[in-house]
């Protein structure tokens, strides 16, 4: 199977959308994309994400269950293959 190395931004924007959505994010929250590796031997995606919220973490936890799931629907056919590893990291309050 060939798969392309490299996500596009229209993925990237995809990608960020599904997290805003599955950890139910209002629009003050900041959401950014550090990193995507492909792996192409372990067939994984490793995605490294920075949340800048105010919800309480015990909120953002609710939203992990299905979350891959709905990452692999975001990456679309050609990443069918691949693992996505989602990694995030979460900074409490918001930065003026």
């Amino acid at each position: 199977m060939t798969a392309p190395t490299m996500l596009d931004n229209v993925v990237a924007e995809e990608i960020i959308n599904v997290i805003r959505s599955k950890f139910d994010l209002d629009a003050a929250s900041k959401i950014e994309v550090k990193s995507i590796e492909v792996d192409q031997e372990e067939h994984k995606i490793r995605i490294e994400i920075l949340i800048t919220t105010t919800e309480r973490p015990e909120a953002l936890a609710k939203g992990y269950f299905g979350l891959t799931g709905k990452v692999r629907e975001a990456l679309g056919s050609d990443w069918s293959g691949f693992f996505p590893v989602i990694t995030p990291q979460i900074n409490s309050g918001m930065h003026a």
